[in-house]
């Protein structure tokens, strides 16, 4: 009885962490570049700060606000622009879907994909 209650707590709070990633929905930017220029008010900062392939910090715009990624999702994503995953669009922008959780103003990131694609870095 003892065994059971132990495996269904721990399916309990396995499964209660994987609620936790959320999915980000919006516009790669060079962290750096809106560090820079975040108190400038004209024109779309996702569109003015989209990354290039000199980019090494990332944020997305995602919800109405810009969220830094963290270092394991710095690379991640320096990984798929590197590897013709992530690209700009027509309108300038770099559309991308981040898999991570929120701490603070940093996500955590698990995964991380352009949008409409099925290929992703993790």
């Amino acid at each position: 009885m003892k065994n059971l209650l132990r495996i269904g707590i721990g399916l309990g709070l396995t499964v209660g962490l994987g609620f936790a990633i959320e999915m980000f929905r919006g516009q790669l930017v060079d962290a750096s570049c809106y560090n820079q220029n975040s108190s400038q008010t004209q024109g779309k900062i996702w569109v003015r700060c989209a990354p290039t392939a000199a980019s090494t910090a990332f944020a997305i715009h995602a919800w109405g606000k810009i969220r830094m990624l963290d270092a394991a999702g710095n690379t991640k994503v320096q990984a798929a622009m590197k590897e013709g995953i992530l690209k700009r669009d027509n309108n300038g922008d770099m559309p991308v879907v981040i898999d991570g959780s929120i701490s603070g103003n940093t996500i955590k990131v698990e995964g991380v994909r352009a949008r409409g694609s099925d290929i992703s870095v993790h």
